[in-house]
């Protein structure tokens, strides 16, 4: 063979083999490429709650209403809320929300002869409208303006569309001048505790003033109360005793007879108690006293109160009146004065509860015996009667007896001490009878 051929032979045994060991490459994995974490939604941001309208009074009406009104946003938005354009007197048609002013108004009760309404705002600026103009705007409203009221006002001029409103005050036209009565003078004769409690320190001068009368008033016991009316030298009685009260009547000395008021009566004494009556009633308390032969002070005057007492020695079989032990000590005075003897003898004494806590401070005294039925103590006002005695003065009576009665003067009855005392000396009850307090 040739040496060419060979060569060639070689050449491609050599060109194999290298072929052979290089090979095809493994194909190389691609790196694993890592899915994209998922990224979560941003949660919906819920939209904020909306704040609930304040508690706090943020509008007072007050003046001639029935019921004073303190109203709060809530309370102004749970009445029925309305939306409206108005037209504005300078800025012109706006639209409004609120509540009518009608509306607030019938809340509150006007009262009868309502003239004027007065707005006032949170910075004192005042605005009058007259209370027609009110009554005939069906849309006028207390409109909400952010955290203030506005007036809404349609119709009127721009100073009755007060801004910043807090306080909307009901005027009333003052009441006309009453004549002054022919007969301005009347007597009226007392008890002493209503006197010495300091109530008619109170309602005679309002009498007076409501009524152009003049009162002289004189404070003497129930029992000579109701002499002087006998007799004709007083035209009205405030007393309290009601049995005698109607043998007066039954006599033919009383035209009318009304129901006043009430309180009770109490014994007081020293703070030891030598006769031990603090767990006594009335009847047993006044045995002890009267077996321990401690000092006793009784008024003798024949008064409401000295009447309670004698029914309760009667009640007791004893009679120290006639007597007259060396303890008991009798006064012929008043209520306070009698209260002033007993604190200085270091003694027992029935007194009305009025009376003594009008005096407390000064007394060296204790309530030692309350709350028993027997110790009611109540009130009548009672003309005396003009077909006895032509020259009383009757009209003058009846507008005595008529102030007592009426509900202004029985709510001032009713609050009378409350603020001193914590309790009211004396309790309405000129809506109520006889029979319902037992008599």
């Amino acid at each position: 063979m040739s040496r060419t051929i060979k060569f060639v032979l070689l050449m491609g045994l050599v060109l194999s083999l290298a072929l052979s060991a290089c090979g095809t490459p493994t194909p190389t994995a691609a790196p694993a490429v890592e899915a994209p974490t998922a990224t979560e939604a941003p949660a919906a941001t819920e939209a904020p709650a909306a704040e609930a309208p304040s508690t706090e009074p943020i509008l007072t009406v007050t003046g001639a209403v029935d019921t004073e009104l303190a109203l709060s946003e809530a309370d102004l938005r749970g009445m029925e809320v309305v939306q409206l354009k108005a037209e504005h007197p300078k800025k012109g048609p706006t639209d409004y929300e609120g509540v009518r002013l009608s509306e607030v108004l019938a809340k509150a009760g006007v009262q009868d002869g309502a003239s004027a309404l007065l707005f006032t705002a949170s910075d004192g600026y005042e605005s009058e409208v007259a209370y027609a103009d009110v009554e005939a705007c069906a849309e006028c409203l207390v409109a909400f303006d952010g955290s203030d009221l506005v007036m809404v006002m349609p119709g009127l001029p721009s100073k009755a569309w007060a801004k910043m409103v807090v306080k909307i005050e009901v005027k009333a036209e003052a009441p006309a001048a009453a004549e002054p009565p022919a007969n301005p003078n009347i007597i009226l004769a007392t008890t002493t505790s209503t006197q010495d409690s300091g109530l008619l320190d109170v309602l005679i001068p309002m009498f007076e003033e409501q009524t152009g009368y003049t009162v002289q008033t004189i404070a003497v016991g129930s029992g000579e109360a109701m002499k002087m009316g006998e007799e004709g030298n007083a035209d009205v009685l405030l007393v309290h005793a009601p049995a005698s009260e109607v043998e007066f009547m039954d006599g033919g000395f009383g035209k009318d007879r009304a129901l006043v008021m009430h309180n009770d009566f109490i014994i007081v004494g020293p703070a030891e108690d030598p006769a031990k009556i603090k767990d006594f009633g009335p009847k047993d308390a006044f045995v002890a006293i009267y077996n321990a032969a401690v000092p006793f002070v009784s008024r003798g005057d024949d008064s409401g109160t000295h009447k309670k007492e004698v029914s309760f020695w009667k009640k007791a079989e004893l009679d120290p009146s006639t007597e007259k032990p060396e303890w008991f000590i009798e006064t012929g005075q008043g209520m306070g004065a009698s209260l002033t003897v007993a604190s200085e003898k270091g003694a027992y004494i029935i007194t009305d509860r009025a009376t003594y806590l009008a005096n407390k401070d000064n007394l060296q005294l204790e309530i030692l015996l309350e709350g028993n039925n027997a110790l009611l103590n109540v009130y009548h006002v009672i003309t005396v009667n003009p077909d006895k005695w032509p020259k009383a003065n009757y009209d003058g009576a009846v507008a005595f007896s008529k102030f007592m009665t009426d509900p202004e003067t029985q709510k001032v009855i009713g609050e009378f001490g409350l603020e001193k005392f914590g309790q009211p000396l004396f309790y309405p009850d000129a809506d109520k009878t006889d029979a319902d307090l037992g008599l």
